[in-house]
């Protein structure tokens, strides 16, 4: 059987048609992606946005360390308090003393002592040594509550004008920054939290 002439002009014209377009979509196959230029561009965008997100980052992040330690450090009084109250004993609870932070920070995570019973106020492990610097304004970096829950004498606070008698325990980012406390203003063992410039200074 012959062929028609027409039918053999068509395949013929589209063959000759599919090899210009065969050409036209594999150059654009190799033109896809980025080039090096292109990526160089992203890399540096991103890293002025890390830039930029880092102090903010760091900045949170102390702020939170700081919060925790300083909950841990009312929530141990308040149960030395109570303790007091209900064994009908003095209590004693003494906090480790850094004294010259942030410039030689405690080697150790913060701790506090309740009648010669050590615990640590790292939350598990979460606060690294060297983080935290935690101070307290009395003689013997220590308070004790007697058996009604009552301070037995608080400490001449001298950093205010004028002078008043409390406690204080200052937690403060290593480094500078956040600072917040715990203060017992009166001889019933009234506690509060404060921050920055209401908590008392240290020399």
């Amino acid at each position: 059987m012959k062929t028609p002439p027409i039918l053999l002009k068509y395949l013929h014209n589209s063959t000759a048609k599919a090899r210009p377009n065969f050409h036209k979509t594999a150059s654009k196959k190799n033109d896809a992606g980025f080039t090096l230029i292109e990526v160089l561009i992203i890399v540096l965008i991103l890293g002025i946005f890390a830039s930029i997100a880092a102090p903010s980052w760091l900045g949170f992040i102390n702020r939170q360390r700081v919060r925790t330690v300083n909950d841990r450090v009312l929530q141990t009084l308040r149960s030395a308090q109570s303790e007091a109250k209900r064994n009908r004993r003095d209590v004693t609870v003494t906090f480790n003393y850094n004294p010259n932070p942030p410039a030689n920070p405690v080697a150790d995570p913060p701790t506090v002592t309740i009648n010669g019973n050590a615990q640590q106020l790292n939350v598990g492990g979460e606060i690294k040594p060297g983080q935290i610097t935690l101070r307290n304004n009395a003689p013997a970096n220590s308070i004790v509550f007697d058996y009604l829950g009552n301070v037995n004498e608080l400490p001449l606070d001298t950093s205010v004008n004028p002078n008043v008698r409390r406690f204080f325990v200052t937690v403060s980012a290593v480094g500078g920054g956040t600072k917040q406390c715990v203060i017992i203003d009166t001889i019933i063992g009234g506690m509060r939290t404060a921050e920055g410039n209401d908590c008392g200074t240290l020399p």
